[in-house]
């Protein structure tokens, strides 16, 4: 379905707010392409994940968790999927993990996934919002991978859940496409131009969310009449200005020209736009929720 939702009068329902029924809908959805992921992947990843030098792991990722230094440390992964990006950051040495994913489904393939591997981790079936207080002060690291932000209507109490999670000194990671590519058309929709890849067609400052029925099998790249996903673009700015106003010291960014979005890589020819970023920042000093 299009990106630009401007004239649709279902999507404005969610503009500028947040809407107490879209994470439902989205589970519902990602319920749905949880057995395609497993049938569409090309490698077996109950077998894979058994061999303990196993590791889905980017060098960026393997590079920052490094230099924060995750040995020992219990690390929380929000929008965790099926769990085996938590299950290789705890083959880096970490202490244990608890991943949280919105999906009963993934989480139930991590759960599987993490037996097999022998790593020390639980999953938690949850909108990462509603992460309960039981889990403050708990973690020394918390993680966003790709593809996590843009399902979350509100950074700002997505952040504010992660500040709480979060030990003082402990560090939020997040390794995610740029928002640069929220202004391309990709292959399959009307306005992409084969001859013209890199035109903006697409505006960088919309609020109006995106409303998906052709499914979210990014693994196989199929299409199929799929439940409602709804998705909601964001600005750097406006990551960046969640992060400052719940606390957080950006000690870390840096932007790539690699894809890490399984959707465009055919831009990467290119090596002239920002496909990817990474981005570190710490919780410092004492907070109201240190005490809980």
């Amino acid at each position: 379905m299009e990106k630009d939702m401007e004239h649709s009068d279902y999507a404005s329902d969610y503009a500028g707010n947040y809407a107490s029924d879209y994470a439902e809908k989205n589970r519902a959805a990602w319920n749905e392409v949880a057995p395609i992921h497993r049938r569409q992947r090309k490698i077996d990843l109950y077998e894979a994940v058994k061999d303990p030098a196993f590791s889905v792991l980017g060098d960026v990722e393997k590079r920052v968790l490094s230099e924060i230094g995750i040995q020992g440390m219990q690390i929380a992964h929000l929008c965790c999927n099926n769990g085996i990006e938590l299950i290789s950051m705890l083959r880096m040495n970490a202490g244990n993990g608890v991943g949280f994913d919105i999906s009963d489904a993934f989480i139930e393939e991590a759960r599987e996934l993490a037996g097999l591997a022998g790593v020390n981790c639980v999953f938690v079936r949850t909108d990462v919002l509603e992460i309960p207080d039981t889990y403050n002060n708990q973690f020394d690291v918390v993680v966003f991978t790709i593809g996590a932000l843009g399902w979350i209507a509100d950074l700002r109490r997505l952040f504010e859940v992660s500040r709480r999670l979060l030990k003082t000194g402990g560090h939020l990671f997040v390794y995610e496409m740029h928002p640069f590519l929220d202004m391309l058309a990709v292959p399959g929709e009307t306005q992409y131009a084969p001859y013209d890849e890199l035109k903006i067609v697409y505006p960088y400052f919309s609020s109006k969310p995106w409303v998906d029925t052709d499914g979210l099998d990014y693994i196989g790249g199929t299409t199929y009449r799929g439940k409602e996903a709804i998705s909601f673009p964001h600005t750097l700015s406006e990551i960046l200005g969640a992060l400052i106003e719940n606390g957080f010291v950006i000690t870390e960014y840096r932007e790539y020209s690699h894809d890490i979005s399984a959707a465009f890589a055919y831009l990467e020819k290119y090596q002239k736009i920002p496909l990817c970023y990474s981005l570190v920042a710490e919780k410092r000093g004492y907070s109201t929720d240190e005490h809980r």
